[in-house]
């Protein structure tokens, strides 16, 4: 199995175990697909922002070879992860928006 295989498969996983997060976690009002689309979203284009940012930033300053020490690794896996969620989660506590009456 190669390395983008391997990473999609942790992507859907981490999607499949947002489900019973987003149930218990979204605000009251907020509807369930809506919710967990929304986390979904936000969640995935955070992680892709923050690991290219964080990529070229170790290809600027020629610490590459950090990624391939676990420590290094797991840092770097938690500085993608964690800024996403948290984005995922605000978004995900905030009421939906009312559709003004006509």
């Amino acid at each position: 199995m190669d390395n983008q295989s391997l990473g999609i498969l942790l992507w859907i996983a981490l999607m499949l175990l947002a489900i019973p997060y987003v149930r218990r976690a979204r605000h009251p009002r907020a509807k369930p697909l809506a919710a967990y689309m929304m986390f979904v979203i936000l969640f995935s284009v955070g992680a892709v922002v923050m690991y290219s940012v964080l990529l070229m930033l170790l290809g600027w300053a020629d610490a590459l070879d950090y990624l391939h020490r676990p420590q290094g690794a797991a840092i770097f896996l938690a500085l993608v992860f964690i800024p996403a969620f948290l984005l995922g989660r605000w978004q995900l506590k905030k009421p939906p928006r009312q559709m003004p009456p006509n």
